[in-house]
């Protein structure tokens, strides 16, 4: 995307997202022969859009998501993945999920961790030791990566370590959070590409492709791995100048 520009799936519909709509927003201008509308030609403002909690929800059962702010839906391999985001901030967030999950008895196999001064929830809910369903909210959107959540709904039941792991948002045994996904293609957190920028002092795309495969693919994510390497020899340049 250039700058003054603005992206929205035009395909979408009310069961995709809260607000998904985007045909409303097009003024009634059509092609006189195909009807098309002058969707690329719409003008449009940006403003930004202030929440609370930022949060997503992998689900093996789709579920009725309706009263918070922001929601967006996708269908995955054995489950429905869920982005949320809300202004308000339900007083129990356990209730708030158990009911949703049909989860209501004390006796359910239902983990969960708070931590309220910093906004924190995360949950998992297991049936017969096989993983039904799990949430992670955060005032911020530096959530667990949702790759390896999604591969443990392939599994039969959940080992020890991975119980533990759900609540801890990272794979059991990774030493350190990869990060939100930059690299879809291949899977590349933002904390694996500053770790990687700063230990190896890469300075161009070329070099993070050739170490970590980032940004060789659909290309989608070289904008953010520029900033990245920006912001690196920023931080380089402060350094210096205060030298």
């Amino acid at each position: 995307m250039t700058r003054g520009c603005a992206f929205v799936p035009i395909h979408w519909s009310a069961e995709n997202a809260s607000q998904a709509r985007a045909g409303a927003l097009v003024g009634a201008i059509v092609d006189p022969v195909s009807g098309e509308p002058e969707f690329k030609h719409t003008p449009a403002r940006v403003e930004p859009f202030p929440v609370e909690w930022h949060g997503f929800i992998l689900s093996r059962t789709a579920l009725s998501i309706t009263d918070v702010t922001w929601w967006t839906v996708v269908r995955g391999k054995g489950f429905w993945r869920y982005e949320l985001a809300g202004r308000e901030v339900p007083r129990d967030w356990a209730g708030w999920m158990r009911h949703r999950l049909g989860a209501l008895e004390m006796s359910s196999d239902y983990l969960d961790y708070h931590d309220p001064a910093s906004g924190i929830y995360r949950a998992a809910h297991l049936v017969k030791d096989r993983l039904a369903a799990c949430f992670y909210i955060a005032r911020r959107p530096d959530l667990p990566e949702r790759r390896w959540l999604a591969g443990l709904f392939d599994k039969e039941s959940l080992s020890v370590a991975e119980r533990g792991a759900l609540l801890a948002g990272r794979p059991p045994g990774a030493r350190e959070d990869a990060g939100p996904l930059v690299c879809s293609c291949f899977a590349v957190g933002r904390n694996t590409l500053r770790h990687a920028i700063a230990r190896h002092e890469l300075s161009d795309t070329r070099q993070v492709g050739a170490r970590l495969r980032a940004g060789t693919n659909c290309g989608s994510c070289l904008p953010e791995i520029r900033a990245l390497l920006a912001e690196r020899a920023q931080a380089q340049t402060t350094v210096a100048d205060t030298a």
